[in-house]
C-alpha cells in the first residue's frame, strides 16, 4: 500500500460502538492528524453489550452511543452516524450490504475499514456479518445496475481502492501503522467504554464492580488499562521495529473483488511472503 499525500475519504464501518478502541483506534486517530476525513459508522445500537441485569436494552443503547461519540471526539473523527440495527445476530445480510452499498456511494471513500469477517472461531455473528457486508459493499458498490434505485440526486456508484482489515486477523498482517503519536488518545478512547472497564476488571482487578466504579477504583483500571494498551501496542511494532503499532490485512479493490490473485497463486506456491508496508 504505497503512502499518499492526498486527503482521503475513509469509512470505518463496525457493528458495536467500541468494536475500534483495541484494534484501529490509533490508526483513526493518526489518519485524522494525517488530514484524511474519517467516518464512523456502527451499525448496531449495542444494545445487549452488558451484564448488568438492571438496564433496559434502550438504556444500553443510549449509554453505548454517549460514550462512543465521546471516544470519537477524543480520536478526532469528524462524523459519526448509527443506523441502529439491534445487537446480537438480528441482521438481515441482504438488507444490510444493500444499506451499506448506500453508504459507500453516499460517502465514496477512497479507504473502508472493517473487521475481518473470515476469523476461525469466530462466533458473534455481528461480527462475520458486518464485515463481509461491508466488504461486499466495498466491492459492489461500483456496479450501476445493483440496487439503481439508489443513483438519484448525483450519486453515482463507486468502490474505494482499499479494504483495511482490523482486528484479530484471519491472515498475517500485510500493513502495520505507527501509532507512537496517538497512543495515548487511544488509550483515553477505549476508557470512555464501560466495557473496557468489565475486561480490566476481569483480567486484573476481579474485586472491582464495573458498573459500580469509584473515582479511586477509576483510576486503578485506568492503569491498567495503559499499561495493557501499551503492552499490546509494543508488542504488535516489534515485528516492525516500531515503538507502538496497529496490524491490518489490505486488500485492494476492485469491482466485484480483490485484486489478490498474484498474492493468493504466491501462497499456494509456497512463495516467501512480500515484505509488510509500515505506515
Amino acid at each position: 500500500m504505497p503512502k499518499t499525500s492526498k486527503n482521503l475519504r475513509i469509512l470505518a464501518v463496525f457493528p458495536h460502538p467500541d468494536d475500534t478502541a483495541f484494534f484501529a483506534a490509533g490508526t483513526l486517530a493518526r489518519w485524522v492528524d494525517q488530514g484524511h476525513h474519517v467516518t464512523s459508522i456502527c451499525v448496531t445500537s449495542g444494545n445487549l453489550g452488558t451484564l448488568r441485569p438492571d438496564q433496559t436494552a434502550r438504556q444500553v443503547a443510549d449509554v453505548r452511543e454517549k460514550e462512543m461519540r465521546a471516544a470519537n471526539d477524543v480520536l478526532g473523527i469528524q462524523d459519526t452516524v448509527t443506523l441502529g440495527c439491534p445487537d446480537g445476530g438480528f441482521l438481515d445480510a441482504g438488507e444490510l450490504r444493500r444499506e451499506l452499498i448506500g453508504i459507500v456511494r453516499k460517502y465514496r471513500p477512497d479507504r473502508l475499514l472493517a473487521l475481518d469477517p473470515w476469523l476461525r472461531y469466530e462466533v458473534h455473528p455481528d461480527h462475520e456479518m458486518v464485515g463481509r457486508t461491508a466488504a461486499e459493499a466495498a466491492a459492489f458498490g461500483a456496479f450501476p445496475l445493483l440496487h439503481p434505485e439508489q443513483l438519484t440526486d448525483g450519486k453515482t456508484p463507486h468502490s474505494p481502492s482499499e479494504v483495511w482489515f482490523m482486528g484479530i486477523l484471519a491472515h498475517a498482517p500485510n500493513c502495520y501503522v505507527d501509532i507512537s503519536t496517538t497512543i495515548e488518545r487511544k488509550i483515553a478512547s477505549a476508557m470512555e467504554f464501560e466495557g473496557t472497564l468489565a475486561i480490566l476488571a476481569g483480567m486484573f482487578a476481579g474485586d472491582i464492580d464495573p458498573s459500580n466504579v469509584s473515582s479511586e477504583q477509576q483510576k486503578v483500571l485506568a492503569a491498567h488499562g495503559d499499561s495493557w494498551l501499551r503492552a499490546m501496542a509494543a508488542k504488535i511494532g516489534e515485528k516492525v521495529n516500531l515503538p507502538a503499532a496497529e496490524a491490518f490485512y489490505v486488500r485492494k479493490c476492485l469491482p466485484g473483488h480483490f485484486d489478490n490473485m498474484e498474492q493468493a497463486l504466491s501462497e499456494m506456491l509456497g512463495l516467501p511472503p512480500q515484505a509488510p508496508t509500515v505506515m
